[in-house]
């Protein structure tokens, strides 16, 4: 039983064992770290981290991922089982909003991807914002290819700026990536391929794999080069080479109200499979 405030801290590499052994023996977890482990995103330093103490105990942590144009993540949440996970949450939550509105970021985002969540972030002035869609697509028969000017080549280590350049263009907050995270998603990727205009990069697109189901991770076109069929060459691409790994089984995820891309997927056979995530903004400042 907690019976006084905690003591908030900044998270250092001394306390990294700690917080692992919560990760692992706690239900009350949140990770929202896309390609990243939780060790490797502590250690890379890609955001805040607040642990919060009971003495020498530590009860819970968050972790905040570094702001993309005033818009913060919520990566990490982490409750010792046998704590008031409410008492801990608003405790961290307070810290973190406080030093948040001292850096200047005015939104932070949490996925609710566990039924824990929802109840301690609407007592925190959390509200849903829109939703996380999937669609799924079934089976190896492919449409005709498009028909494009671009070029669609595997991509390299050097494209990596430019794509990064190219999400932040394509994407508004919170949904752009930092350049380390694509840096990243770019290793982890099982195919990467980008589409080029007079050798400039102007589209790329980044797929995984886990064991035989393909998930299109990330697919985006500088907003100059839209309407002219690159973002179906990259798809279409990239289900010839999952065609080629018998991968009969693909997945997709994009906003709710991201009309576009949800009518690109569904002319190329992805569907709604009905799990969705809701994402939840709270503005401060």
């Amino acid at each position: 039983m907690l019976g006084a405030r905690l003591k908030i801290t900044v998270y250092e590499r001394q306390h990294r064992s700690a917080l692992l052994d919560l990760t692992c023996c706690s239900r009350w977890v949140h990770k929202h770290l896309d390609w990243h482990e939780t060790g490797q995103w502590l250690d890379g330093g890609m955001g805040q981290v607040l642990l919060a103490w009971n003495n020498d105990k530590l009860e819970g942590y968050i972790g905040l991922s570094e702001p993309i144009a005033g818009w913060s993540w919520i990566r990490l949440l982490g409750i010792r089982d046998g704590t008031m996970p409410g008492m801990v949450v608003r405790e961290l939550c307070e810290a973190a909003e406080f030093r948040c509105a001292e850096q200047g970021i005015s939104n932070i985002v949490i996925l609710m991807t566990t039924n824990w969540l929802p109840a301690y972030f609407r007592e925190r002035g959390f509200s849903h914002e829109e939703d996380l869609i999937t669609m799924a697509r079934i089976g190896l028969q492919l449409p005709p290819a498009p028909t494009v000017s671009a070029r669609i080549r595997k991509a390299q280590e050097p494209d990596v700026a430019a794509m990064a350049t190219i999400d932040r263009l394509a994407f508004e907050a919170p949904w752009q990536l930092a350049d380390y995270d694509m840096r990243q998603a770019f290793r982890t990727a099982t195919s990467a391929t980008v589409a080029t205009l007079d050798d400039e990069t102007v589209a790329y697109q980044l797929s995984t794999r886990q064991e035989e189901i393909g998930h299109l991770a990330r697919l985006a076109v500088h907003p100059a080069h839209r309407r002219k069929r690159i973002a179906s060459a990259l798809l279409h691409q990239m289900l010839t080479e999952s065609k080629r790994r018998n991968l009969t089984e693909l997945s997709v995820n994009t906003q709710s109200g991201n009309w576009q891309s949800q009518r690109l997927y569904e002319r190329y056979g992805f569907y709604r499979n009905g799990y969705d995530i809701e994402l939840w903004r709270k503005q401060i400042g």
